[in-house]
């Protein structure tokens, strides 16, 4: 009788120092950790992914490297808050990428501008918006706020979505 008390002690303690070794979660609190897999709706980058944006009209020019670049402001924002398209050409670009931080403020709050256009150019090119929004814009630490630099993305196939705490965003192709 003692031996079968002192198994399920054993049982017990075993399952309990299991959990805590993992965390105390289970497979699928686990699972929910992991990075969505995006279904990326289009076939190549192009100004399609910028509709509804509140952008003032681009200004265009060359990067560091030479390539052609067309600088979006993002409306009622200052500098350096922008959207930029790089590629040579226009229906099959190699980025877009921007920075978007309100002043003042070191988090994408919900309904902030940031928050609201980086969930719509995330809603333009990708299904399954709102998952991929949340997953990014807390892993990234930027709501809450997490101090020092974080970062986050998702992929699939060709195509990656990136963003750090930083206010710095980036859907590009994998290899270009």
């Amino acid at each position: 009788m003692s031996i079968t008390i002192n198994m399920k002690k054993y049982i017990i303690l075993s399952v309990a120092a299991l959990l805590a070794a993992c965390g105390g979660k289970t497979d699928g609190e686990a699972a929910a950790q992991l990075a969505p897999k995006p279904v990326f709706r289009v076939k190549y980058i192009d100004t399609a992914a910028l509709q509804g944006l509140a952008l003032e009209q681009p200004e265009n020019g060359q990067d560091e490297a030479g390539k052609p670049v067309a600088d979006y402001l993002i409306a009622d924002m200052e500098q350096p808050n922008h959207i930029r398209l790089t590629g040579k050409h226009s229906n099959d670009l190699e980025a877009i990428s921007g920075k978007c931080l309100e002043a003042g403020k070191t988090d994408w709050q919900a309904q902030s501008v940031c928050r609201t256009l980086f969930e719509q150019l995330v809603a333009n090119i990708a299904e399954d918006a709102d998952k991929l929004s949340d997953y990014l814009i807390g892993h990234a630490g930027l709501q809450p706020q997490q101090s020092g630099s974080g970062y986050a993305a998702v992929q699939n196939g060709r195509y990656v979505l990136e963003l750090d705490s930083e206010g710095r965003f980036t859907f590009r192709r994998r290899h270009y």
